[in-house]
């Protein structure tokens, strides 16, 4: 019957890789150069990539060449191997015909109509009375109130305008900062544990991400003895960073002419398409409380 045919071809459901299929955009070979820039990137060659991902030397040559094209199993080992980021990543299995997967996956509209801007975040810590920032996926400080900057001695609208002098990792090997952390290794560490197993894949300095050779350029440029403390901070962190939301740690920062000011560092993930986070340094006793109240009245 032409009415029952209608209502089963308007009630048939695609299963979720033909859902994905549907709004991806046209096939292309860009995927190829990007695979071939990411392998060059990280220093691998074939035959490792090839080791690692399963996947013969020649067939990798072949596809980088023009003459293959990947499954979509293959070329997700490929990527998982050599550490792709998650847009990157994205854009390669579009490229090559593919939905993105759990670890490229962009967030839909309804995610996107929920998202936090990085106005809107700065605007959301601006009145706390505590020192509050908020740092993006890379962990570089994107925003910060007054209280925080006040803290740190710091205007952000005149100081510190490139983002990768604002990464946690460079700040921690620039004396002016790390000077007044008197619990360095501690607080350090728990930055140094998140961002080495960052995202899907554990991070090494011997073979870094693109993002990450950056970072060492940079924080490798500091003082050297906040350099070699963190490089030993990275050796001895776990791979494996078991907090997903939320977690704390504990911080205490020398304020000149006051003294030791005690905080529990509660950062928490904002619900945003940019991996922003929230940075709270909650005073963790009543002197804290009034040394705030005395510097940001200032």
């Amino acid at each position: 019957m032409p009415g029952a045919c209608g209502q089963a071809a308007n009630s048939y459901i695609l299963s979720p890789q033909l859902a994905d299929r549907r709004i991806l955009p046209p096939m292309n070979d860009n995927w190829r150069a990007a695979l071939l820039a990411a392998r060059r990137r990280r220093g691998v060659t074939r035959a490792q990539l090839a080791a690692g991902a399963g996947v013969a030397a020649a067939t990798i040559k072949a596809y980088e060449g023009g003459l293959r094209r990947p499954s979509r199993a293959a070329l997700v080992r490929m990527l998982d191997e050599l550490r792709v980021e998650r847009e990157e990543r994205r854009a390669i299995l579009e490229s090559a015909g593919f939905a993105p997967d759990d670890r490229s996956r962009m967030p839909d509209d309804r995610l996107r109509a929920e998202s936090l801007s990085r106005d809107e975040a700065a605007a959301a810590v601006e009145h706390e009375r505590w020192p509050c920032f908020v740092v993006d996926k890379f962990l570089s400080v994107v925003a910060a109130n007054r209280v925080a900057q006040a803290l740190w001695g710091v205007d952000l609208s005149l100081e510190f305008p490139d983002p990768l002098d604002r990464n946690l990792l460079s700040v921690a090997t620039n004396p002016r900062f790390a000077d007044r952390v008197v619990n360095w290794d501690e607080a350090v560490g728990y930055i140094v544990a998140e961002r080495k197993a960052h995202d899907w894949a554990p991070e090494h300095i011997e073979q870094p991400s693109a993002l990450l050779a950056t970072l060492l350029e940079r924080f490798m440029s500091g003082d050297p003895k906040y350099v070699a403390r963190l490089a030993d901070l990275w050796q001895r962190a776990p791979e494996q960073w078991a907090q997903k939301m939320r977690w704390s740690y504990p911080l205490i920062w020398n304020e000149p002419g006051i003294g030791e000011l005690r905080f529990r560092c509660l950062t928490g993930i904002a619900w945003g398409l940019e991996g922003l986070a929230f940075n709270d340094w909650i005073p963790a006793d009543a002197p804290t409380w009034l040394a705030l109240d005395h510097l940001a009245a200032r």
